[in-house]
C-alpha cells in the first residue's frame, strides 16, 4: 500500500479514499469522493468573513473543521493534495459563463481549477463548481462527450487559445466556464477571493448557497430553496420557511458545522426572510 504524507493521509481519510499510485484511477476516486463528502458553500462571504487563501488554513477549515468552501478553497486543497501525491499539476483560473449566452459580456477571472498531466493524457480536475460540478476528471480534448454519474460534459475550443467547458442540460449544451492554459499565480486567486467577498454585487455575498454530489443524487441550497436531483431523473424541492430551517439544512443535509459562524441566522433573516 502506498503511504501518503500525514496531511494528505488525513484528507484521504476524510473523504474515504485509500492511497495508491498517482494514476487516473486514483484521481477519479479522489474527485468523486471529494464532491460527495466536502460540500460547496459560501457561508464566509455571505456573513462577510474573509475565506482562507492559504493552503494550511483551507485544510484546517475543509478537512478538520467540518466546513465546506468555494472554488478557491476546494481546488487549492485538491491541487496541493495531488501535488503531494506525485501528480504533475498546474493551477488555472477561468471565467464563469453558467447561465449566460455566448454573446454576453466577458466575466471576471474568478474560478479556480486544476490541470493534471497523467500517463493517460491531460485532464482537468474541478471539485469546486457547486451544483453542476463535474464529478469526474475530464480529458482535455475538444468535441468528445464525456458522461459522468451526474450528466455529460464536453470541451470545445474558444477564442484566443481558450477552452470552454459545456454541460448537457435540458435545453442542449450549456457553457459552464472558459479558461486558458497559462499557469495562474496565487495572487490571481487571492484577488478573486477578495473581489467576490467584498464586491456589493457578488452573489456569494448576497445569497446563501451550498451543494454536494452524492452517488445517487445532487443536493443544492439556493437561498431558502433546497433541491434534491436524483440520478434517475426525479427532483424534490423544499421551500424552507425560516432562518433556523435553513441553518438546520446546512447542518443536517450538507454536514456543515455552523457553530462558529457568528451572525449566520441574523444574516439569513436579513437576506431571505425580511
Amino acid at each position: 500500500m502506498t503511504t501518503a504524507p500525514p496531511a494528505v493521509a488525513t484528507y484521504l481519510d476524510r473523504i474515504g479514499v485509500v492511497p495508491g499510485p498517482p494514476d487516473v484511477s486514483l484521481l477519479a476516486r479522489i474527485v468523486r469522493a471529494h464532491v460527495a463528502t466536502i460540500p460547496f458553500e459560501n457561508l464566509d462571504p455571505f456573513t462577510h468573513l474573509e475565506p482562507p487563501v492559504d493552503g494550511a488554513d483551507v485544510a484546517a477549515k475543509l478537512v478538520h473543521g467540518h466546513r465546506g468552501g468555494w472554488c478557491f478553497e476546494h481546488n487549492l486543497l485538491l491541487h496541493d493534495v495531488l501535488r503531494d501525491l506525485g501528480y504533475r499539476v498546474t493551477p488555472l483560473v477561468g471565467r464563469v459563463r453558467l447561465g449566460l449566452d455566448d454573446d454576453a459580456p466577458t466575466t471576471s477571472r474568478t474560478h479556480r481549477l486544476t490541470l493534471v498531466e497523467t500517463d493517460e493524457g491531460t485532464v482537468t480536475a474541478d471539485v469546486g463548481f457547486g451544483g453542476t460540478v463535474p464529478v469526474a476528471p475530464l480529458r482535455l480534448v475538444a468535441g468528445t462527450v464525456q458522461p459522468t454519474a451526474h450528466g455529460s460534459y464536453r470541451y470545445r475550443r474558444g477564442d484566443h487559445g481558450t477552452w470552454v467547458l459545456e454541460r448537457r442540460g435540458s435545453g442542449g449544451w450549456l457553457p459552464q466556464y472558459t479558461f486558458d492554459l497559462v499557469p495562474a499565480p496565487d495572487v490571481d486567486f487571492t484577488m478573486g477571493s477578495w473581489y467576490l467577498t467584498r464586491h456589493p454585487g457578488s452573489g456569494f455575498r448576497n445569497e446563501v448557497g451550498a451543494a454536494y454530489s452524492a452517488d445517487d443524487h445532487r443536493a443544492t441550497l439556493d437561498g431558502n430553496r433546497l433541491t434534491l436531483r436524483y440520478a434517475d431523473g426525479r427532483t424534490e424541492q423544499h421551500e424552507l420557511e425560516s432562518a433556523s430551517a435553513v441553518r438546520g439544512a446546512l447542518e443536517d443535509v450538507f454536514g456543515i458545522d455552523t457553530a462558529g459562524i457568528a451572525g449566520l441566522e441574523g444574516r439569513l433573516r436579513e437576506r431571505h426572510f425580511s
